[in-house]
C-alpha cells in the first residue's frame, strides 16, 4: 500500500469537502426526522441529519447494496430495510407526544432502518429510562439510540 498516495488523496477529500461546505453546498436529509415534544424550553434545539452531496450519493450507494442484500436473504420485505423509516417515525414521534410521561421533555427523532434515535432533553434519568424503554416497545423498532441529554431544571429568578 502506498500510504503516502493515501495521505494525499485524504487531503485532496478534505479540500474538496471545505469547497464545498465554502460554495454553500446544499445538505440533503435521507432520513425522517420530527420534534416529537416540546415542553422543555431550555433544551437547545436539534438539527435535522443532513449530508453533503456526495456524502448522500455513497451513502445510497450504502442502502442499495444493503437493501439488496437483506431482500436477497428474506430478512426484509420488498422495497428494503428503509422502506418503513417513514411511517415508523411519524409513529414513534406521534406515540412520545401523545404520552403525558413525556410532556416536559424536548424530543427529535431520527429513524434509520428501524433504528430510532432519541436526541434532546429530558428531566431525569428515570424519565430518560422510561423513554428509551417505551420507544424499544413500539412495533417495527429493531433498535434504540439514545443521544438524550438530562437537564437539571432552571431555578426561578427570585
Amino acid at each position: 500500500m502506498n500510504c503516502a498516495r493515501w495521505g494525499g488523496l485524504a487531503l485532496f477529500a478534505l479540500a474538496l469537502a471545505a469547497c464545498s461546505a465554502a460554495r454553500g453546498e446544499e445538505k440533503v436529509q435521507l432520513d425522517p426526522f420530527a420534534r416529537a415534544t416540546q415542553g422543555f424550553a431550555a433544551c437547545p434545539e436539534q438539527p435535522p441529519p443532513l449530508l453533503g452531496a456526495e456524502q448522500a450519493r455513497a451513502e445510497s450507494h450504502v442502502r442499495v447494496e444493503r437493501g439488496l442484500r437483506c431482500a436477497m436473504e428474506g430478512k426484509c420485505e420488498p422495497g428494503g430495510a428503509y422502506k418503513r423509516d417513514p411511517e415508523i417515525n411519524e409513529r414513534i414521534s406521534a406515540s412520545i407526544a401523545g404520552d403525558r410521561r413525556f410532556a416536559d421533555t424536548s424530543i427529535w427523532v431520527t429513524t434509520s432502518r428501524k433504528w430510532v434515535t432519541l436526541q434532546g432533553c429530558v428531566r431525569s434519568a428515570a424519565q430518560r429510562k422510561t423513554l428509551v424503554a417505551f420507544v424499544a416497545k413500539q412495533p417495527g423498532v429493531e433498535r434504540v439510540f439514545d443521544e438524550l441529554a438530562t437537564l437539571p431544571p432552571r431555578k426561578a429568578a427570585h
